[in-house]
């Protein structure tokens, strides 16, 4: 079968294609929390709120003005901010260079506590989760609420599993199967051959192709950033779809004698696992035309991750003319 990223709504507006939380970026790090932002909206998101420690603020609003930006809160009294935050996202991603210290550790319990909507958790948040039993446990209850992405290089996946490089070397899939199913979490494993493990343990995606041009300090950024912008353009899609439809079976039920107030209510999720796979499998095709379309231009050695981040609008215009194509077998 293939996939697509569906056309752009002609009669869309800042609102319609979502409302992104970036968590990234610990004091020294805003390059990560600046290719998130930039590639979740060159992907498309509609409106980015942007947390990051306060040093960071200044040049991240320079850097990117488009995004709302607001600084780490100064110990858990400061929350509320950040829990309002919370709860106006559509999607929140959480990780990228954000440190392992207490500081972050508070970040992640009170996103996997307080969040309802679709989270990615990358990079640091990664090697805090690794760590922390109980956070392990908030995490696989997300799963279970929410639609939760885990995005780990090998690495990050050998501290998180358990399981040393070599056995992942040898019996990668199985181990990210069976990871997948425990987290309940759509799980990207990262290498040159990209794994897509679904939350019931199987796998969706396997990439057949690899970008030299990628192996940049940031690619994995600007990778988290573009999950969260084609989710949001595919959930843009499903609720459009869902309200014609539930406005098409009100007509038809029009002047009949049948009553029944569910059905002219909006869907707002619908078949969100299939949705977020959707949204993996894509991001990882972008990448790869990101990557190639930058090379084109700076060559493979010289490609940044600015320059990814920059490409997706293009790679993307591709997946919507020429879609992906996906084993079944």
């Amino acid at each position: 079968m293939k996939i697509y990223i569906p056309k752009r709504n002609p009669a869309s507006h800042k609102g319609s294609y979502g409302k992104c939380l970036i968590i990234a970026g610990a004091e020294g790090m805003a390059g990560a929390a600046y290719f998130a932002a930039l590639s979740a909206y060159r992907t498309g998101t509609g409106l980015v709120k942007l947390c990051s420690a306060k040093q960071n603020c200044g040049i991240l609003q320079s850097l990117i003005p488009e995004a709302i930006i607001l600084s780490f809160p100064k110990g858990k009294e400061n929350f509320q901010e950040l829990e309002k935050a919370i709860e106006w996202a559509d999607f929140l991603l959480l990780g990228p260079g954000m440190g392992t210290g207490k500081e972050a550790e508070d970040l992640l319990r009170l996103v996997l506590d307080k969040g309802r909507a679709p989270l990615l958790i990358d990079a640091d948040g990664l090697n805090l989760l690794s760590r922390n039993s109980d956070l392990q446990a908030l995490a696989k209850s997300y799963g279970r609420k929410s639609l939760l992405f885990l995005t780990p290089h090998l690495m990050e996946f050998s501290r998180l599993s358990g399981k040393s490089l070599t056995e992942i070397e040898n019996r990668g899939g199985e181990i990210a199967k069976s990871f997948g199913k425990e987290y309940h979490c759509i799980l990207l494993l990262k290498s040159h051959d990209t794994m897509v493990i679904s939350p019931d343990g199987g796998l969706v995606y396997q990439r057949k192709r690899s970008c030299a041009a990628l192996s940049k300090g940031g690619s994995g950024d600007v990778f988290a950033g573009s999950i969260a912008g084609i989710y949001l353009i595919l959930e843009e899609e499903a609720k459009r779809k869902a309200k014609a439809d539930l406005s098409q079976t009100a007509f038809s039920l029009e002047g009949s004698n049948e009553k029944n107030s569910d059905v002219v209510k909006e869907d707002s999720s619908v078949m969100p696992i299939e949705q977020g796979c959707k949204a993996a499998i894509l991001s990882c095709e972008a990448q790869i035309l990101a990557g190639e379309l930058a090379a084109k231009e700076w060559g493979e050695h010289g490609v940044l991750a600015e320059n990814i981040a920059n490409a997706m609008g293009k790679a993307l215009n591709r997946l919507e003319e020429q879609g992906c194509s996906i084993d079944q077998s």
